[in-house]
């Protein structure tokens, strides 16, 4: 989910990398809990409950200096759990040390979310926005986790380093269309397979929940504390349903619903992106920093564009041009967050009249969010996450259904499902409820307006959890944690003493 001092976010198969700036908070940096309530969530010192992967032997993370004050490790995992003396990979590891080590109270693991998404490239991203309690009172934690950049990397046979390649229609609009798209998924698949055979089977967030177990055992927590974040509250989910006696304290911002099969999870975000877009009409109309200005229905003129991209798409230098998959790129890039609102206005005015580097320089930045390999490796926990519809006959139905509701998103979110219809590798994850029965409370906080998360996900976690606390925030970004202050405060009272938000707390934007 990187510039712009942001939060990474979903991304792969079924959206995007996020771009959350950090914006003026609303509360006051809350330092000081009272020594009951830092006693009462410390961690503890008993034995949590056994289970299989956490009587497998861990070895002890050497950790090395690296990156000015940072710390770099690995830890050690079976690639197969199922047969945990076979082959071990490595998962990278990077760590800040807790600021005040007198006040330690252990570690706080962090996934910025993703799938794909590299937590180590995003950690200073992290540090520049955690509250200065939190750095003086925890080592802060990051990793890559298995099948992304550092951690025995996903490929599927590109050329590192090679220019920017355009990009497909992501909605076919023939049947010929449709045919070839297919083909290239599987084609795609078929390379991904080729390349990265061993690990393709056990890049899924059931194996990774099952790293992070090893994780915490190989830091020396008895209990986890832990903070994902978008995609990392879907692993955070997992991980307290798996181990719920051994969860500490979760903060699970912009959550996503666990319980969702594809067809709800797609359509709840194509709405959730059509809702942002349609904020964003009504903010361009009455701004003056938005030159994109339509006398038409402005869904309308954006779907205007997206055909004319196809047929006529603008030139936009050194031999590229703004086709239909730069036009869906660059709309979702510029949906993530309200300040990129500005740039999203000024590339629809210069495609509109021509011009279509904006709109191309909007897509290789959304392109480029997460990690090296963050696309296929976000294809590739996408597939195992979601079990999709094998017919591939259907897709072309399915996305004229969710055009009815969502026009723009709505196909295109449909047609990304059919990636994961010819993957070589069958899904590993069966959606589901998390009730985590047995867990401390847990911390889920949703945001009204977000476009990749919808704020319904969040309620419906925290109502699924045997002990969920909702945590709301007003506003239209994704990645609450990254905008407000105020949101910051009530994450730092809960980590460090545990006290949650007061049922029904709003966060103003």
């Amino acid at each position: 989910m990187h510039v712009r001092s942001p939060s990474v976010a979903w991304r792969g198969l079924f959206a995007g990398a996020a771009a959350a700036l950090l914006l003026a908070g609303c509360a006051a940096d809350a330092r000081t809990p009272s020594a009951a309530a830092r006693a009462q969530r410390t961690s503890t010192t008993s034995a949590p409950t056994t289970t299989t992967t956490s009587t497998l032997p861990v070895t002890p993370i050497a950790w090395t200096p690296c990156n000015g004050d940072l710390q770099c490790g690995t830890l050690t995992v079976p690639l197969d759990y199922a047969t945990p003396q076979g082959t071990t990979i490595g998962i990278a590891l990077e760590r800040h040390l807790a600021e005040d080590p007198a006040e330690r109270i252990g570690s706080l693991a962090i996934n910025p979310g993703g799938p794909g998404v590299s937590g180590i490239d995003d950690f200073p991203n992290e540090l520049s926005v955690l509250t200065s309690q939190l750095l003086d009172d925890f080592d802060i934690v990051t990793f890559d986790p298995r099948g992304v950049e550092r951690s025995d990397p996903v490929t599927c046979g590109e050329t590192p380093g090679a220019p920017p390649a355009p990009v497909s229609d992501p909605v076919p609009q023939t049947v010929a269309a449709q045919k070839a798209a297919i083909a290239a998924m599987r084609q795609f698949g078929a390379d991904c397979q080729k390349a990265s055979g061993a690990i393709l089977p056990f890049v899924g967030t059931v194996d990774v929940a099952r790293d992070l177990e090893r994780l915490r055992i190989a830091l020396g927590d008895a209990t986890l504390t832990y903070m994902g974040q978008s995609y990392g509250t879907l692993l955070g989910a997992t991980y307290a349903e798996m181990f719920p006696t051994h969860v500490r304290a979760m903060v699970l911002d912009s959550a996503i619903d666990p319980a969702l099969p594809i067809g709800q999870f797609t359509l709840g975000q194509a709405k959730g992106f059509e809702g942002a877009l349609s904020s964003f009409f009504t903010w361009c109309a009455a701004s003056t920093s938005c030159p994109w200005q339509t006398t038409d229905d402005p869904t309308a003129a954006i779907l205007g564009l997206i055909a004319r991209s196809r047929t006529g798409p603008a030139p936009a230098g050194s031999g590229r041009t703004a086709g239909p998959g730069e036009m869906y790129n660059a709309l979702l890039e510029g949906l993530y967050a309200e300040s990129d609102w500005p740039t999203l206005g000024t590339a629809l005015a210069d495609d509109a009249e021509g011009n279509g580097a904006p709109i191309v320089t909007m897509s290789d930045r959304y392109l480029a969010d997460g990690s090296t390999n963050g696309s296929d490796a976000g294809e590739a926990i996408d597939c195992l996450d979601h079990p999709v519809s094998r017919d591939v006959s259907g897709y072309a139905t399915l996305a004229a259904q969710y055009g009815v509701v969502a026009p723009v998103f709505g196909p295109f979110l449909a047609w990304g499902q059919a990636a994961c219809a010819v993957w070589p590798v069958a899904a590993t994850r069966t959606p589901a409820p998390a009730a985590a029965v047995g867990s401390p409370p847990i911390l889920v906080i949703g945001t009204t307006g977000d476009p990749a998360t919808p704020y319904a996900w969040a309620v419906s976690l925290a109502r699924q959890l045997s002990q969920g606390d909702l945590l709301s925030r007003d506003g239209n970004d994704h990645v609450a944690y990254f905008y407000s202050g105020c949101v910051r405060s009530y994450v730092q009272t809960y980590l460090v003493g545990g006290g949650a938000p007061a049922p029904g707390t709003i966060c103003p934007s």
